[in-house]
């Protein structure tokens, strides 16, 4: 079974995925985490990549297909969780296509709703390392404020976690996965889900609509 997770930030996509990796072995791609990993390793599209980003601009899709075709060599037969692809449907049908290749395919789109109210209050509340990246949130652990990580480095807040940059985000977020999500519609493989619960709640909820 390969999955993709959508939803806003703030909907704990990235922590669904970490959990279904952790209980039923399956390979998690995050697909900005592996682009920045290259970007800063010697691998032979590294310079392409780093140029890239640092220009702020986005790899192609085919350069991406390449980076996500890596991880499903390595992945080597292991079910797979893709975070951070498909943004668009052009990437939907690319990644698709990629997966036939390997006798797969997308075998259901997860998708987590949380409303932009609560994206807002959830991100302008979070907290990171500037040593290690570690994100804490006011919401669960107050004392953040306040407290440095236990690496010993300070926790800000980050520039762009702003109401107003989030909105953006989002708008830009809604418009590039609503054909993702009619195209999911049209297959039958969206699995909606209830972001606004805790989080053993929504994993089980996956759990039971996935059937496993």
């Amino acid at each position: 079974m390969n999955l993709v997770v959508l939803g806003p930030q703030g909907s704990g996509k990235g922590t669904q995925a970490d959990l279904l990796t952790e209980r039923y072995g399956f390979r998690h791609i995050e697909t900005g985490k592996r682009l920045r990993g290259i970007a800063a390793s010697d691998h032979p599209l590294a310079d392409q990549i780093r140029k890239i980003i640092n220009s702020g601009d986005l790899v192609s899709d085919e350069m991406l297909m390449l980076v996500i075709q890596d991880e499903v060599v390595e992945a080597n037969g292991k079910n797979l969780i893709f975070d951070g692809t498909p943004r668009n449907v052009e990437q939907y049908l690319l990644l698709d296509k990629m997966l036939e290749k390997f006798g797969g395919k997308i075998d259901r789109i997860v998708l987590i709703n949380i409303p932009e109210e609560e994206t807002i209050k959830r991100l302008t509340s979070r907290r990171t390392c500037l040593s290690c990246g570690k994100v804490f949130n006011l919401i669960t652990n107050p004392s953040a404020e306040s407290e440095k990580c236990e690496c010993g480095g300070t926790l800000a807040k980050r520039e762009d976690d702003t109401p107003e940059a989030i909105r953006q985000r989002l708008n830009v977020y809604k418009n590039q996965t609503q054909q993702v999500i009619a195209e999911a519609k049209k297959r039958g493989t969206l699995l909606e889900i209830d972001g606004n619960k805790s989080i053993e709640e929504i994993h089980q909820e996956i759990v039971r609509g996935l059937g496993i």
